[in-house]
């Protein structure tokens, strides 16, 4: 009768934890296309090594972290080989794509000319879709030279190529890129044209530096722009602007995003206007924020005047400087003063406070309700380990249950664990910030700590009560421990996003953390049933050791969320659970390895895992 209860009682739970998750799924699914059939793909394995095509121009790297591209010479006419084609591009480490590219780089190499140069572009596609390249804002030209495919030109397909050839009368900032499709602009098809003046004016002829910033956006996995660069790279990759204190600095910015917007601010420096459009601005325009519309030129002038450090510049629309998570991305650098620290790539320390609560947030009171809500749901599991009269192969379905259970919570928080690790020494290797050895050295102390610290215990509690080495009380114990590390984790992430104003993700972790602790009562339990009947306060005890961590974080999380305290727990509860794991199976083998059991291990993996597909399809 027991035995069938405890059937119903899972199945019963399994369904509660399934349905949503497959409605959301099902909802998703009918909401928006599959994203790896949209966008450019991020590059998963080995990077393909691209070689330069023949004949086409060098290029050579830019102080702003552009290209230019090396002309063929003859008097005042330079010529530019251009070729269309196929490239990885790394924006920022992790995240590398098969762009679209001339010569190989994106922006596509700048052309610099002087005023007067008859200037060629012999182009070339070696891409597979058929184009064409517009000269864009070079207006005293034949409308041959204009790149319209089908106004001015035909395409020009696979192997063929194509000859543009204007006279750079008017000095100022121009782009050329291709008129085909929005995608295709936004998988890197442009460059900058810049024709220096042949006789500058007396606000002009001081500046140190002339400096290029292209903005674009890019379609990843995406049918919409959803990753920002310049000059082709993401925060933290895209190189600061240097000066020395006195100097006078000239940006190009140029806005080559296909849809978006976007107002670059420059932080203790004003920006002064000299050209708009490649049109000189004859009146005093002076702004620390310009707005730069898709396909506008705007040149400005930047005095080097204040406080020598480190000023950012950057988008001042949000979500062109943000990830999803919050963190730091997108249209970021900085003007550095030489001689100072370089502090731009340092935008994230190991421990930030939370932003405050805006009238979207939760408030504290009611984010620790729900943490504790999310954490206590633990004890809907454990009083099975009171059931009596329970079969030895009731006893061995339990294990299996737990061990299932376990399993998959390993597996999830050691990828939890161990994803900002490997970021950060991603950081490190692209030379844009110090070896995490903060991150790295809680990692393995908290492995040790959970493998070998919590495995001694159990060796000294077992010895001291004079039972076996698989004492059910101490691997009761364990289990709790480790689970409360991983649920201290858990917290952190509620209170953060609570605090943060993301109140319908914080919502949505509660919800699945809550039904996810629940079936953890079930692992804490597995152990004693059938051998050690635990008091009602034992029961207590193991609920706050598994559950309270939960309620803790979450008041942690809201004040404070530390990358580096997350890891420290998760690295424990991995080593805990793979030390548990251990002992429950030497359990389980020793009741006998049925294919019954094995099944059981599964359904309990296939609980965990359903769980999990909630927070996952609900944003969590």
């Amino acid at each position: 009768m027991i035995a069938r209860t405890i059937r119903l009682v899972l199945a019963a739970v399994l369904l509660a934890l399934a349905l949503p998750a497959i409605a959301c799924a099902d909802a998703d699914e009918a909401a928006s296309p599959n994203a790896t059939s949209l966008g450019l793909q991020p590059i998963r394995g080995p990077i393909p090594v691209a070689t330069p095509a023949p004949g086409e121009s060098k290029v050579v790297h830019r102080p702003d972290g552009a290209f230019g591209a090396v002309p063929e010479s003859h008097g005042t006419t330079k010529v530019f080989h251009l070729v269309e084609r196929s490239a990885p591009w790394t924006l920022k480490a992790g995240l590398t794509v098969m762009a679209n590219t001339y010569n190989g780089v994106v922006p596509g190499p700048a052309i610099v000319v002087d005023q007067g140069d008859t200037v060629v572009i012999d182009y070339v596609n070696d891409g597979d879709t058929p184009d064409s390249i517009h000269l864009h804002g070079i207006h005293d030209i034949p409308d041959t030279m204009d790149g319209v495919a089908g106004i001015s030109q035909p395409l020009v397909k696979h192997g063929e190529h194509f000859t543009y050839r204007f006279v750079a009368d008017q000095p100022g900032t121009f782009i050329y890129h291709t008129h085909d499709q929005e995608a295709l602009l936004d998988s890197g098809l442009y460059g900058a044209v810049i024709v220096r003046p042949s006789q500058p004016r007396a606000l002009e002829r001081t500046v140190a530096h002339d400096y290029l910033e292209v903005i674009s956006a890019w379609q990843i996995q995406s049918a919409t722009e959803d990753e920002f660069t310049l000059n082709g790279k993401e925060y933290p990759e895209a190189p600061a602007l240097e000066v020395k204190s006195g100097d006078r600095i000239r940006i190009r910015w140029i806005n080559i995003s296909g849809e978006e917007f976007h107002t670059m601010h420059t932080h203790g420096h004003y920006q002064r206007i000299v050209a708009r459009d490649a049109a000189p601005v004859d009146y005093d325009d002076v702004e620390d924020t310009v707005l730069v519309g898709p396909g506008q030129r705007v040149d400005v002038l930047v005095d080097a005047n204040a406080k020598p450090g480190t000023w950012l510049v950057h988008c001042h629309i949000m979500d062109h400087i943000e990830d999803s998570s919050g963190m730091p991305a997108g249209l970021i650098t900085a003007i550095h003063y030489a001689g100072t620290p370089n502090t731009l790539a340092s935008m994230s320390p190991a421990m930030t406070p939370a932003m405050k609560a805006t009238k979207k947030a939760l408030s504290f009171g009611t984010t620790v309700l729900l943490g504790a809500i999310a954490g206590f749901t633990i004890f809907f599991g454990l009083p099975i380990a009171r059931a009596r009269r329970f079969s030895p192969n009731a006893i061995a379905l339990l294990n299996a249950l737990a061990i299932g259970i376990l399993l998959y919570l390993v597996i999830e928080i050691a990828q939890n664990a161990i994803v900002p690790v490997v970021q950060a020494v991603g950081q490190w290797h692209a030379g844009f910030s110090p070896f995490p050895v903060a991150l790295t050295s809680v990692f393995v102390a908290g492995l040790l700590l959970g493998l070998v610290g919590l495995g001694s215990a159990a060796s000294y509690f077992s010895k001291s009560a004079a039972e076996h080495a698989h004492n059910p009380v101490v691997l009761a114990a364990l289990i709790a421990v480790g689970i409360g590390a991983h649920n201290f984790g858990e917290g952190l992430a509620i209170g953060a996003s609570a605090a943060s104003g993301a109140t319908a993700i914080a919502v949505a972790l509660i919800v699945g953390f809550a039904l996810h602790n629940a079936t953890e009562g079930f692992g804490i339990a597995a152990p004693l049933v059938g051998k050690v009947v635990p008091s009602w306060a034992m029961i207590g005890l193991a609920g706050l050791i598994a559950g309270g961590p939960t309620f803790l974080g979450t008041i942690i999380g809201y004040q404070f969320y530390s990358p580096v305290l997350s890891v420290f727990f998760l690295a424990i509860a991995v080593g805990a659970l793979i030390f548990v794991i251990g002992e429950l199976w030497t359990v389980l083998r020793r009741m006998g390895l049925t294919a019954l059991a094995t099944a059981t291990m599964t359904f309990g993996f296939l609980i965990a895992f359903a769980t999990e597909l909630y927070l996952d399809v609900t944003g969590g």
